[in-house]
């Protein structure tokens, strides 16, 4: 499902941030996150969530950052070709760097670690949002929802 919404969300990111230069990849990302984690049952959809997460996450955010670098390319009058290029190496630069540095962070052991030196303090944050995702709004602490559906409308009066 991810692999199905990722290029649309992708197509949809690069769109919107070529015209507010505001990347909203992870905004779609947390979307995902918990419509998939429910979608997922309270088995799987914890995982499910995060993975769908990770992915649309990464691949929108790509798209996005593809496109703002097309823009600075043509503002620049480079080459979109030697851009492209670029972009090519740097992904497999990236390809190679980014698991080397990922295995040396995790051969610490204690990545993660509260008490540690990384302590990854998002791994927590998103780690409950899809456990929030799985349990529904029940999870939720008492009126949680009336206030947020009264400061949603207060935004809208706010606006007009």
């Amino acid at each position: 499902v991810a692999y199905l919404l990722a290029p649309i969300l992708g197509f949809c990111n690069a769109y919107g941030s070529g015209l507010t230069d505001q990347n909203m990849a992870y905004n779609y990302g947390k979307v995902a996150l918990f419509i998939l984690a429910a979608l997922g049952g309270k088995n799987n959809g914890v995982v499910a969530g995060l993975v769908a997460c990770g992915l649309i996450k990464s691949l929108a955010s790509t798209s996005s950052d593809l496109m703002q670098d097309f823009k600075t390319s043509y503002l620049t009058l480079t080459s979109p070709r030697s851009m492209l290029v670029a972009q090519a190496i740097g992904t497999a630069i990236g390809c190679v760097v980014a698991p080397l540095t990922f295995f040396i962070f995790y051969s610490t052991n204690n990545v993660g670690d509260p008490n540690g030196p990384f302590k990854a303090p998002y791994a927590i944050i998103y780690r409950n949002m899809a456990i929030l995702g799985v349990e529904g709004f029940s999870a939720l602490p008492n009126h949680c929802l009336q206030f947020c559906f009264g400061f949603f409308a207060f935004a809208l009066l706010a606006n007009f």
